[in-house]
């Protein structure tokens, strides 16, 4: 499979063409177009327990496998939101991604819910995430830009702002400071992300902007029985 990422870093899209009989899986939903020979195949990942997984970590409970008849057929993939998209060579390591972040991945590489417990719980990511292994390429998208972090000891990140780590490090979810902190500094809860690995971050944020919009949403006045 060659790629390219196009129209980056504000509204990215993957360009990937394909040879004869190869496929590469992707999020539903996330096609912008194709060749006409290219077959697409919806399927429940990973059966029904594994499709029952991903709902609950907010994706969806198909994912559409598109698989070339010819060499050279194209398909471009792109997120639900403004953002990036970047390349994360799989070469055996698993990559834990967020729930909204996985866009695509090559043969070879196998997507799967991780249980994150009652630390994604508290969070407000979800009780899921998804975790990729094998070998391969894999495709994560963000909402705004995305930032690595090579992480060498402790790193801090909001918690809407991961989008995707190495399945190497530790991670564990606390306050930013004390109650007073967690109230008044509008920072709420991050990740304390320990060990040697990989971080990937979105700029933009969400939850954040969902709040940004709060005081100017239409207000229906109510009428009187």
């Amino acid at each position: 499979m060659r790629f390219d990422i196009l129209h980056k870093p504000d509204y990215a899209a993957l360009h990937a063409t394909l040879s004869a009989g190869e496929s590469i899986t992707a999020e539903t939903g996330s096609l912008v177009s194709m060749d006409g020979g290219i077959k697409l195949e919806s399927n429940l990942k990973g059966g029904l327990f594994g499709a029952a997984k991903r709902a609950l970590a907010g994706e969806s409970v198909f994912l559409n496998t598109y698989t070339a008849s010819g060499e050279g057929q194209a398909v471009d993939l792109a997120p639900p939101t403004p953002g990036d998209v970047v390349h994360v060579p799989m070469t055996g390591t698993s990559v834990i991604v967020q729930r909204g972040g996985f866009l695509a991945c090559s043969q070879g590489v196998q997507i799967d819910a991780k249980w994150g417990g009652a630390r994604s719980f508290f969070s407000g990511e979800g009780l899921i995430m998804l975790k990729a292994t094998g070998a391969g390429d894999l495709f994560v998208a963000s909402y705004g830009a995305i930032h690595l972090v090579d992480v060498r000891g402790t790193y801090i990140v909001d918690t809407t702002h991961v989008v995707a780590f190495d399945e190497g490090l530790t991670y564990r979810i606390r306050k930013v400071g004390g109650l007073k902190s967690l109230f008044l500094s509008a920072e709420g809860l991050v990740v304390e992300f320990q060990g040697t690995g990989r971080v990937w971050l979105q700029t933009r944020s969400a939850p954040a902007l969902a709040n940004f919009l709060h005081p100017f949403r239409a207000v229906q006045p109510q009428k009187n029985n």
